[in-house]
């Protein structure tokens, strides 16, 4: 790891330290928007910006849909505050060997609200909800650069009152060396919702954040969030991978967030979580408590068929054999300069440094064809000095 990595994880990390005073708190509609979903990215503290790597990137940073190899879903549960309820269910499939498309929505429902009059007495209930449908496109601009948008349709519902908006988000995610990555979002551009010929505005918020894969096993987040009728925010996260155990593969999560802090108390800012993973199927859980309003538990079922893409969903790439150019499968080709990798490291004695060179090049070369080189980031992170043949 160079240590200007390091360096640019620190400088971030005390970029976050608390310093914005609240902005126009509360002048915001749509405030279910900010409930983010995934029991992943809630265990760690909501610091997902550069970390989003799968389906819930969808939510908090499009441009991490590119690390979707093929189809994933997802579907989450968020029993919230004071009775409340938000579901989600999304979607991400690989378009092409440099695009993702994906699609979700997602539900806050309020249940029976009592109606009471100007005596105190009651006067029946009624209903309000908040639903809000996105799609999004990713696309890998560079190797080491990937962005995203997504567009929101947003409608909330109180009695028999509706308003309804448009939005947008984009993001970025810069992978500065093979362990750390830096992203960026901004999230709810677009029109107000209306109610009563009043147009509020959405809660516009920025978001930027640091994701460093300390080894195979360990990666830590950090976040900053400026939401536009808010205070800044920090937010911490870290997840440790088990080793698989019989097919399984285990989580654990924990992270720390300061947004509510200041009104809730500082158990307020506590997350914790675990995951457990067979095969294709995964399923998240995280506990966020919201001191007197109570605690929070979010469940995630997700469906990974990355694992099953075939050789014919792979991009080609052209080789020259023969002194003629032919078109060949990517991921055939990869595995055989995975071979070379291993040969030449075995009889030149190659560095660390040299190896590492050498296969970031290779990663660079197929990940934007759609080809699984975990084994090569593998071999990248865990610097070791004779990988296997």
């Amino acid at each position: 790891m160079r240590k200007s990595s390091h360096l640019l994880f620190l400088l971030l990390a005390a970029l976050l330290l608390p310093g914005a005073g609240a902005r126009a708190a509360g002048s915001a509609s749509g405030s279910f928007l900010r409930v983010g979903w995934g029991a992943r990215p809630a265990a760690m503290g909501e610091a997902f910006t550069a970390a989003a790597d799968d389906v819930d990137a969808l939510y908090w940073n499009p441009a991490g849909l590119n690390y979707v190899k093929r189809l994933q879903q997802t579907f989450g549960h968020n029993s919230w505050i004071e009775g409340l309820n938000v579901e989600h269910a999304a979607f991400a499939v690989r378009s092409s060997t440099v695009s993702v498309i994906g699609a979700g929505a997602f539900f806050l429902n309020a249940g029976d609200i009592e109606r009471g009059n100007k005596y105190g007495y009651t006067e029946g209930y009624y209903s309000a909800n908040d639903l809000a449908v996105i799609f999004s496109y990713a696309r890998r601009l560079k190797p080491r650069l990937a962005a995203g948008v997504n567009l929101k349709v947003i409608r909330e519902r109180i009695e028999s009152a509706s308003a309804q908006a448009f939005a947008a988000d984009a993001g970025v995610i810069y992978e500065a060396s093979r362990k750390l990555k830096l992203g960026f979002t901004v999230q709810n551009l677009g029109t107000g919702l209306t109610f009563n010929k009043t147009a509020c505005p959405l809660p516009l918020g920025l978001r930027a954040g640091a994701a460093l894969q300390v080894s195979t096993n360990m990666l830590i987040t950090s976040d900053i969030s400026l939401p536009l009728d808010d205070s800044l925010g920090l937010h911490l996260g870290t997840e440790y991978i088990y080793p698989s155990v019989k097919g399984v593969r285990l989580a654990l999560r924990a992270g720390v967030k300061s947004s509510a802090m200041s009104y809730l108390g500082a158990t307020s800012a506590i997350t914790l979580g675990f995951g457990a993973e067979v095969g294709a199927v995964g399923l998240d859980y995280a506990l966020s408590p919201y001191g007197d309003l109570g605690m929070s538990h979010r469940l995630g079922l997700k469906i990974k068929f990355d694992l099953l893409t075939s050789k014919t969903e792979v991009g080609e790439i052209t080789v020259v054999k023969d002194g003629a150019k032919v078109k060949r499968n990517a991921a055939e080709v990869y595995k055989e300069a995975m071979l070379w990798f291993s040969g030449k490291t075995a009889s030149e004695k190659l560095s660390r440094d040299e190896q590492a060179v050498i296969l970031q090049r290779i990663i660079d070369k197929f990940a934007p064809l759609g080809v699984d080189v975990s084994t090569a980031r593998q071999k990248l992170g865990g610097g070791n000095s004779a990988p296997k043949p």
